[in-house]
């Protein structure tokens, strides 16, 4: 381990290459909504309208795949070494306000144009509410946008990294739940447990491992043990895209895509992930990609049913590729005044709201030598202190960070 590595985090550094892979990951995935599988947003198939572009965009449904590698990489960041109240606060406040915002959108669009979209009629108004909870999938009831799907999964990674909180995060046992983890997700697959593949999402699991296990490179330096994991997970990831992606393809956007190239792709994905973290290309600092990283979660979740629609009808007016760059370009506008207008000035408020509430304790009778005075103390006076942070070997950083939300600032050199 270098002495760079043993450093202190710095507070002022910031992974700013990594929030432009996430804004490039949720273009790619815009790009495959749009022109790369077949949708109500067009009158005949993306093969037809763009038979040259959709060849390469319908690589883009790959995009959640990088977004999860991102998280594994940027949450375990900023949870190692923080509180759990925190840990808690800062998730809620960073993934809902948006998201509310995207369904209350969502559904808008989806009451006003059921000629266009069936999709009202499945869910309907309790519906509707059940998803501004994002705990629609576990009572069966769909997504109103199907982009919502990776916020669930995202979820059972909160879960599982809050549980791991509640123990004390370390690296070797970060290194045992990389190693444990898609196993046993597989072999639920396998058994037919859906309960256990439900929890253990073994078709994901890989991704949020290569993830961690680059961050363990990047806060630890090189280890032998970190390496062989590494490299295990790329191959469950490589069976995953042979297993799970290709038919998900066919299935999805209407067409098989090449093995090799999903290889190839993975590769690239991974590479640059390490690139952006282990090299000197970590210490980018433009600001401006720091700005396109904000943009990319609210314009994941409020892309794929509006841009529909908007395609829809402006795509009988308007040559195919006009309608498709004004429409990204509107979404773009969009997600920038959701980030403004709606992040920002609730997302600081409603995570301090939840972690204050959840350091708060009841007032308790204090006992005296003899027994109890038989009166409250003043509000306050009996509260417990805020819990301190969990083990950690490292300082805490100060913001949270996940495939959705600016990246944190992490240990290194400038």
């Amino acid at each position: 381990m270098t002495a760079a590595r043993r450093q202190a985090p710095a507070a002022w550094e910031r992974l700013r290459v990594v929030d432009s892979l996430r804004f490039a990951a949720a273009l790619a995935v815009v790009g495959f909504h749009y022109t790369g599988r077949d949708s109500v947003a067009w009158s005949e198939s993306v093969r037809d309208v763009f038979p040259f572009l959709s060849r390469f965009t319908i690589y883009g449904g790959f995009g959640p795949y990088l977004f999860f590698m991102i998280s594994g990489f940027v949450i375990l960041m900023s949870t190692w070494g923080r509180s759990v109240p925190s840990f808690v606060g800062s998730r809620i406040g960073r993934l809902y306000p948006a998201y509310w915002f995207a369904v209350v959108l969502t559904a808008l669009v989806l009451v006003t144009n059921r000629s266009i979209l069936a999709d009202w009629d499945a869910v309907g108004l309790p519906g509707a509410a059940l998803n501004l909870t994002m705990f629609q999938s576990a009572f069966g009831v769909p997504h109103l946008d199907g982009a919502f799907w990776t916020l669930w999964v995202e979820l059972k990674f909160y879960l599982l990294l809050l549980g791991m909180a509640l123990i004390g995060i370390t690296r070797e046992r970060m290194l045992a739940l990389c190693l444990v983890w898609p196993v046993l997700g597989a072999l639920a697959a396998r058994w037919n447990s859906p309960l256990l593949t439900e929890l253990l999402v073994p078709k994901y699991a890989p991704f949020f491992c290569i993830g961690i296990l680059i961050y363990l490179l990047h806060r630890e330096g090189w280890s032998a043990a970190t390496g062989l994991l590494l490299a295990m997970n790329y191959c469950f990831a490589l069976w995953v895209c042979a297993a799970h992606y290709i038919p998900w393809s066919v299935r999805v956007a209407g067409a098989p895509v090449s093995f090799r190239a999903l290889v190839v792709l993975l590769t690239l994905c991974v590479a640059a992930l390490a690139v952006a973290t282990l090299t000197r290309v970590s210490r980018v600092d433009w600001r401006w990609l720091t700005f396109l990283g904000a943009l990319t979660y609210p314009l994941y979740v409020i892309h794929q049913v509006s841009g529909w629609v908007l395609l829809n009808r402006l795509g009988t007016v308007l040559p195919a590729y006009a309608a498709l760059t004004l429409v990204m370009a509107l979404m773009l506008v969009l997600a920038y005044l959701v980030h403004r207008y709606v992040e920002r000035p609730f997302g600081g408020r409603l995570r301090r709201a939840v972690e204050r509430d959840l350091y708060r304790t009841p007032a308790r009778r204090e006992p005296i030598a003899g027994g109890h005075d038989g009166t409250v103390h003043p509000a306050g006076a009996g509260r417990s202190r805020p819990l301190p942070p969990l083990p950690s070997s490292r300082v805490p950083v100060e913001r949270s960070g996940d495939l959705l939300d600016p990246v944190p600032p992490g240990p290194g050199r400038r």
